[in-house]
């Protein structure tokens, strides 16, 4: 009989099921350009996930509709049983002043790979207990977004999580209006208004750019521009991955 849990509380998705390696030894198992690559995305609170087996003490393998083809790994510290009757969490997109409320305020914020939930995870510290020193706090607790990860925050994970189902998110954008969205293999560009774009660059963090520039430096890229809400609010839901 298949066993469901719950996310109560923004739960990090891994690819690998060693928790207290990466998060509990003496330093995150960063990568050369300093990206913690065993991280996949931070579930929202209320994600369902169907428990593929139990791997040891709180470690389960689990699938999500919220993160589709991916093997991946939850502490089920962050969770509650479930049911099969249990719904999904809902995805309703904020009005457009909230969206853009929220990517303004991220700015400023560092990238982190796999990073969707700005605020940082502290219940890492106090259950994996590394020795970390006070500077490299916000580093060890994911207190950052990566580029799919600031879009994602912003519509309460009403939009994909990758730029792979992004590029084929809502409909094709022939004009380019505010948050209408610039969409290539591994990354995500924001418009924010006729002239101005948001995005998180790795080593740059989350940062306004030129959109007539970012247009250039892009010139000769396939880059897909989607639209997934119009100027009044409304959802687009032709040829969605909803």
């Amino acid at each position: 009989m298949a066993k469901f849990c719950i996310a109560t509380k923004p739960t990090p998705l891994l690819n690998t099921p060693d928790f207290q390696k990466v998060f509990g030894s003496n330093r995150l198992p960063l990568d050369e350009k300093g990206l913690l690559r065993s991280l996949e995305m931070i579930a929202l609170p209320g994600t369902k996930f169907e428990i593929q087996r139990e791997i040891g003490p709180y470690i389960f393998e689990v699938t999500t509709q919220d993160y589709p083809d991916a093997k991946v790994f939850i502490d089920s510290r962050f969770t509650s049983l479930a049911t099969a009757e249990t719904k999904e969490r809902p995805k309703i997109l904020p009005d457009i002043k909230t969206i853009m409320s929220r990517l303004k305020a991220a700015l400023g914020l560092p990238y982190v790979w796999g990073g969707n939930w700005s605020a940082g995870i502290p219940e890492i510290l106090s259950l994996y207990q590394p020795p970390i020193e006070k500077n490299l706090r916000s580093t060890w607790t994911l207190q950052g977004l990566d580029c799919s990860g600031l879009l994602y925050e912003a519509t309460s994970g009403f939009t994909p999580r990758n730029t792979s189902e992004l590029i084929h998110f809502g409909e094709e954008a022939f004009s380019l209006q505010p948050l209408d969205i610039l969409v290539y293999p591994g990354h995500v560009i924001i418009v924010l208004d006729e002239t101005t774009t948001i995005e998180s660059r790795y080593e740059k963090g989350v940062v306004l750019e030129s959109l007539p520039k970012r247009l250039s430096e892009l010139a000769g890229k396939k880059i897909s521009k989607r639209r997934f809400i119009n100027e009044n609010g409304e959802v687009l839901k032709k040829n969605t991955c909803l």
